[in-house]
């Protein structure tokens, strides 16, 4: 039976390619029982993941990565029949040749991200209503085990190597200098712990046309999830599905529970979030949401997360 390439330190990660995957991946699907007439890996994602025939999906963790299996698995079983949005099913999980795998049903529709351009603003703020509505259920269910074991320290943490990190992603100084400053500023609150998605953002909500219009038909990728403050949660959101558009914002944060007096407090902590966050990269969001009048993080998050 052709092995899975060797995986459990980056050098040899490294190294992988689709080419050397394939027989391993092959070998894998036969011994879970399945001969796939078509084998097809997605494009999209840091993992390897495949579809299977249309109907089920098999995702990929080197050994050096492991760990992102254990949060998965047990936070789609969490969510299993949770939400008001369908997520995919376990079928089986394991290790095989040093990796580890997740079968899973493949849910229908289309990622966000592809179909926005396609939508009227109408649709737009009807799917954004329903995320809005998905997460704050998600919110509300009870986490398994995962970590951080510390939410305070994982935001000093942060805090700390804010500025570093934006400056290595290639900020501009001007930006850099007002971090530490901005962050000292902002009262991120005492909320409760929650289980956070990390990366609610649009190529991980998928969407088809039913009768009446457009519906949300799935959400994915728990890897990333965390334990933690709700509202680091809001960033992808605001970033990846409304992506500057206030009527969508507004209609996502409404269907959150948040009312509109309360949004210019939540602005400030969003835009704490947006250099806190662990994938934080604000030289991108800031190609991705333009704000070419704003010169303070002030003016930043009222134009990103303002309503």
């Amino acid at each position: 039976m052709a092995p899975l390439p060797p995986s459990e330190t980056d050098e040899q990660c490294e190294l992988i390619t689709d080419e050397s995957l394939w027989p391993g991946v092959k070998a894998l699907c036969a011994e879970l029982g399945y001969g796939p007439k078509r084998l097809t890996k997605f494009e999209e994602g840091s993992l390897p993941v495949y579809d299977l025939d249309d109907e089920l999906v098999l995702k990929l963790y080197p050994g050096a990565d492991i760990e992102d299996l254990a949060t998965e698995e047990p936070v789609m079983r969490a969510l299993q029949g949770a939400l008001p949005i369908p997520t995919p099913e376990v079928v089986a999980t394991g290790r095989h040749d040093g990796w580890g795998y997740l079968l899973m049903t493949k849910l229908p529709g289309r990622d966000l991200r592809s179909l926005w351009p396609e939508l009227s603003p109408e649709e737009k703020v009807s799917l954004s209503r329903r995320a809005g509505e998905c997460l704050a259920v998600l919110h509300t269910v009870p986490p398994p085990p995962i970590g951080p074991a510390d939410w305070d320290e994982f935001v000093a943490g942060q805090t700390k190597s804010a500025a570093a990190r934006q400056e290595g992603r290639g900020l501009d100084p001007h930006w850099v200098r007002q971090i530490p400053g901005f962050l000292a500023s902002v009262d991120l609150g005492r909320a409760p712990n929650v289980l956070l998605h990390t990366e609610f953002v649009d190529v991980h909500l998928l969407a088809d046309r039913r009768s009446g219009g457009y519906e949300l038909t799935g959400l994915l990728d728990f890897e990333p999830s965390m334990y933690g403050r709700a509202e680091y949660d809001l960033l992808g959101p605001a970033i990846l599905i409304a992506k500057g558009d206030k009527a969508s914002w507004r209609a996502f944060l409404e269907a959150y529970g948040y009312r509109a007096d309360e949004a210019p407090a939540l602005a400030r902590r969003l835009a704490a979030y947006a250099l806190l966050h662990r994938f934080a990269n604000v030289p991108w969001y800031l190609r991705t949401v333009p704000a070419p009048e704003a010169r303070t993080f002030e003016e930043l998050a009222e134009a990103w997360f303002g309503i």
